[in-house]
């Protein structure tokens, strides 16, 4: 019965966050021309655009792997059922995304700054 209650927990913590993601998806206004392309549509096709491209392209895929891996560690800590063993594996993946979560951030900033400060923008 305990793992009945803790299998039917997770599933209703995973719908719940596809709900919920569902929910920002809708209320980002989602343009199919705001997603990177690997070559420019407007004819720039320089090293540096498809450099540039790329690197949006790496960070998207990334950042998404991170939160898929957060959410599994979520759902690998509310799973352990009081085992204190697998509750500290769950910590542990959830600490190793958030860390993720802010690297790819700091390389995201780190990003546009440079290409800011190459291309003599200051914005």
């Amino acid at each position: 019965m305990k793992k009945i209650n803790t299998f039917l927990s997770g599933l209703s913590f995973s719908i719940l966050a596809l709900v919920m993601s569902t929910g920002v998806a809708r209320a980002v206004d989602f343009d199919a021309n705001s997603v990177p392309a690997l070559v420019p549509a407007d004819g720039n096709s320089g090293v540096r655009a498809f450099l540039g491209n790329m690197v949006d392209v790496v960070l998207i895929i990334v950042s998404i792997i991170a939160v898929l891996y957060l959410i599994y560690g979520g759902i690998q800590y509310i799973m352990a059922g009081g085992d204190a063993d697998r509750a500290s594996k769950g910590r542990v993946t959830i600490t190793n995304a958030i860390i993720g979560i802010i690297i790819i951030l700091a390389a995201f900033l780190i990003y546009n700054a440079a290409s800011n400060a190459g291309s003599g923008q200051l914005s």
